[in-house]
């Protein structure tokens, strides 16, 4: 995300306005288009088979993996847990937060198959913070109801800290019972 916009948000304390601001990010758009182009994030190619970054239908249940807070500097283990998860079928998608927040990275999951996600906070971190603060080292993953027991199972037993935020919607984007648009607001 350009300086200008980090200023704007730094800014700014209303969630819907921030998220205004970012609807016109050429840099993000620019990013959603990668994204389509190629929906796959590098770092969890298993063998030939890659696992997606976006999300993939409607009611599937979006969790975030690893430390999302800030105070852990290494997802590394998060991210051979996935790939292990992703090869045992417990997840349809995984994509990384490192660079511009979970917003940012809920839009992208969302992007290429024009969907939406309804989410909730975390009641001990600031909303904002919550949504924008960059350099997150969480990984986003969405994960089908019929594997979901399976799914949360695994993660604990791997010890890996687990977050459920809410589950993927047709098209609008909500947190708290806030509306944040529809991602054609976002995907121009």
């Amino acid at each position: 995300m350009n300086d200008n916009f980090r200023k704007q948000i730094s800014e700014l304390e209303d969630l819907k306005e921030i998220a205004d601001i970012l609807s016109l990010s050429t840099e993000l758009k620019e990013s959603i288009s990668e994204y389509s182009k190629r929906p796959y994030n590098t770092i969890f190619n298993i063998g030939n088979d890659k696992i997606p970054m976006s999300f993939s239908k409607k009611g599937d249940t979006i969790y975030l993996l690893g430390d999302y807070t800030g105070k852990e500097d290494d997802n590394s283990s998060a991210v051979e847990v996935v790939i292990d998860a992703a090869d045992n079928n417990l997840i349809i998608s995984a994509h990384t937060l490192n660079r511009d927040g979970l917003f940012a990275g809920l839009i992208e999951s969302c992007s290429v198959k024009q969907l939406g996600f309804d989410i909730t906070s975390d009641a001990e971190i600031p909303e904002k913070e919550f949504l924008f603060k960059e350099g997150n080292q969480a990984i986003l993953v969405s994960v089908s109801s019929d594997r979901e027991g399976k799914f949360v199972d695994y993660i604990y037993n791997n010890g890996i800290e687990i977050t459920l935020l809410g589950h993927v919607t047709k098209g609008e984007l909500r947190m708290d019972e806030q509306s944040f648009g529809f991602i054609r607001d976002y995907i121009g």
